[in-house]
């Protein structure tokens, strides 16, 4: 759970406010996601809010997945495959 209630920059499919939310809490973006197509059709307020949250809510500072780097310099050729391998353990047990 991240501390703040911010929009995604990592987690975001229009503006980021589902995958905030999702990340603030500790759920599945997916699941937030579905919740706000929901409230369209039934109800019709998720428009509304999600409008009011894209402007209310401030961008969560972007952050880096230590993999997604790693993943990225083997992709470049800068790293071997062991490499890769042996840091994304190394994260996983950092966990």
């Amino acid at each position: 759970m991240s501390p703040q209630l911010a929009r995604s920059e990592t987690d975001r499919v229009i503006t980021g406010v589902a995958g905030g939310i999702a990340q603030r809490f500790g759920l599945d973006s997916t699941l937030v996601r579905l919740a706000w197509v929901v409230s369209v059709f039934f109800g019709g307020f998720g428009i509304l809010l999600y409008l009011i949250l894209w402007i209310a809510l401030p961008k969560s500072p972007a952050r880096i997945r230590a993999t997604q780097i790693a993943e990225e310099r083997y992709a470049r050729g800068e790293i071997p495959a062991a490499e890769l391998e042996r840091l994304r353990s190394h994260l996983q047990a950092a966990r």
